[in-house]
């Protein structure tokens, strides 16, 4: 629970006359509320305790009780003892301060929707007195009401969360960074394991650990035990966390380098040539600082997208998030700060972008939370408007988290936590409730064939929308396939059965497709339609968006019958 400090009032004149006092005691009270105001707490304290006793039904007694303990050394027993006496015998006492009192006693105590309640009626009786010592305090029943009015909310509406362990990769050990392949067969994490090096004869009573990359591989009903990732990874550099496309043949992370007296973070991508990692080679200048710390990357299921976490000059404070395109030529554009809808002046970090390229997932200590660092997830497309969603209790703990990440299907979630009481982080799985889902992907895999020979590529297109095929050949897109799946299979045995119906009238696909042919101007492109208005419209639609008619050519109806994809001969 997030903790707010209580501030003492510094002065409140004591001239309220009792409604529920005996008449006799009424000299005797109007003196104790005279000690008060000369600021004798505790005389006024032990004459009103005395008063209390004839009087065990006044609610202006325990009032005044209630304020001198907190003048006389903020008595914190006594502010709770005289306020909670005071609201249980008059729940509707005309004066805010024990209202204001007792919505912090609320809260301290982890009862958030009394203390809304309790801060709404301070409020309330507040709202046409001008008076300076509860003007005092007005900025702080504030900061309460917006906090227990969070809390009260994630309370009523606590989400499912029902974790287990996952086996294999979870050990005696750490477990950190958990990234899960696009096909959900290899689990990739960091694991604190002993040093690999003999220790000195200093060292022999002291284990050392060191952090390794670590896979672990589906094997029938569970993940194996993992094993440390060969070359190049674990090199003796500190490396961190991975993230790999969905063809599984690029994939990045950081490692800390030495530079001078300074050790620094930076991006690195390490592609797979059949079957076999190469060297990493670092993103450059555009990606990486010289002396910023540069870590935790995200890359887009298609490697066109990537987001990291960094320290560098120009962003909205601490650690933020930053976003580079990859440009046609295969660079990566200058960094961009995801901005204020994203990142806070506290600090934003391990990020994990959806495999549908605009959900993201990621930790914050500046955005509303429970504690510590919280899982949020935003829209990319929808940033300007909305800020961030807390992904709620008990999801998100009083401790700090330390990542997230989803399946490509967007039904499950991972991450990494140290259950309480134990002492070392495991790797957990559990189904993510529908709110919090990202759009639900497919992985297809295609068999291109062209004149210049056959190879494999892989799609992740939508499980339960139609859009447009892109097949891709070179990096480049010679061909667009639109209809069924079984006329998409005809056309390519390689495709599995994710593949979804595909309509051209989809507008969102086809303004996609466009902005590829405006981003490559030199490519051509056929578009293939078991009807033919579809492929016709398609053709206009883009003809009208001003792509030359040179560049595009349309089939349909029985036309829709080529026994291979291939590249459009136009583009020669």
């Amino acid at each position: 629970m997030l903790l707010i400090a209580i501030l003492p009032l510094l002065c409140f004149e004591g001239n309220v006359r009792a409604q529920d006092v005996r008449p006799k005691d009424y000299s005797v009270y109007n003196e104790a509320l005279s000690l008060y105001n000369k600021r004798q707490y505790t005389v006024a304290a032990k004459s009103l305790r005395n008063i209390a006793s004839r009087n065990p039904r006044s609610s202006d007694v325990q009032f005044w009780l209630g304020m001198t303990a907190v003048k006389d050394g903020f008595n914190v027993s006594g502010i709770r003892r005289y306020f909670t006496k005071c609201i249980e015998l008059n729940p509707s006492y005309p004066h805010p301060l024990a209202h204001y009192y007792m919505g912090i006693i609320h809260y301290t105590d982890d009862r958030f929707a009394d203390a809304v309640s309790e801060l709404n009626l301070f409020f309330s009786l507040s709202r046409d007195m001008n008076d300076k010592d509860v003007n005092k305090v007005y900025n702080d029943a504030s900061n309460y009401l917006y906090w227990a009015t969070f809390l009260a909310d994630a309370e009523l509406h606590r989400v499912p969360f029902a974790p287990r362990r996952v086996q294999g990769v979870s050990s005696k050990y750490n477990e950190l960074y958990p990234f899960l392949a696009a096909d959900g067969k290899t689990m990739y994490y960091l694991r604190q394991v002993p040093e690999r090096q003999a220790p000195t004869y200093y060292q022999q009573m002291q284990t050392r650990y060191e952090w390794q990359l670590f896979e672990s591989r589906w094997q029938d009903t569970t993940f194996s035990k993992g094993m440390p990732m060969g070359k190049p990874f674990n090199s003796g550099a500190s490396e961190g966390g991975v993230s790999i496309t969905a063809d599984g043949c690029e994939l990045y992370y950081s490692i800390i380098k030495p530079v001078g007296n300074y050790a620094n973070s930076d991006i690195y991508c390490v592609r797979r040539v059949d079957g076999v990692w190469q060297q990493p080679e670092a993103l450059g200048p555009q990606v990486n600082g010289d002396h910023s710390w540069e870590s935790q990357p995200t890359v887009s299921a298609d490697g066109r997208t990537l987001i990291f976490a960094s320290n560098r000059s120009g962003g909205q404070g601490g650690i933020d998030l930053w976003r580079c395109h990859r440009l046609s030529n295969g660079d990566w554009s200058r960094a961009e700060n995801l901005g204020t809808s994203v990142n806070t002046p506290g600090n934003e970090k391990t990020p994990f972008l959806a495999a549908d390229g605009h959900t993201l997932y990621f930790l914050s200590d500046g955005w509303q939370g429970f504690g510590g660092y919280d899982i949020f997830f935003a829209d990319l497309l929808e940033t300007q408007t909305l800020r961030p969603t807390n992904l709620g209790l008990p999801l998100n703990t009083e401790s700090d988290e330390m990542s997230f990440a989803v399946t490509l299907d967007g039904k499950q979630a991972y991450c990494s936590v140290r259950p309480e009481g134990a002492n070392n982080s495991d790797v957990l799985m559990f189904d993510l409730y529908e709110q919090a889902r990202p759009e639900p992907m497919s992985i297809v895999r295609l068999s291109v064939r062209s004149p210049h020979g056959k190879h494999d590529t892989t799609l992740v297109l939508h499980t339960n929308l139609r859009q447009a095929i892109c097949l891709f050949e070179d990096s480049t897109l010679p061909y667009i396939a639109v209809g069924s799946a079984d006329q998409l299979r005809r056309l390519s045995p390689g495709l599995n059965d994710s593949v979804s119906s595909i309509d051209l009238s989809d507008t969102a696909s086809l303004n996609s497709l466009f902005g590829w042919l405006v981003d490559h101007p030199r490519e051509h492109i056929v578009i293939e339609s078991p009807h033919s208005d579809q492929s016709r419209g398609a053709y206009t639609y883009l003809r009208q968006k001003g792509i030359r008619a040179e560049r595009l050519t349309h089939r349909g109806g029985t036309e829709f019958s080529t026994p291979q994809i291939r590249r459009n001969p136009t583009n020669r």
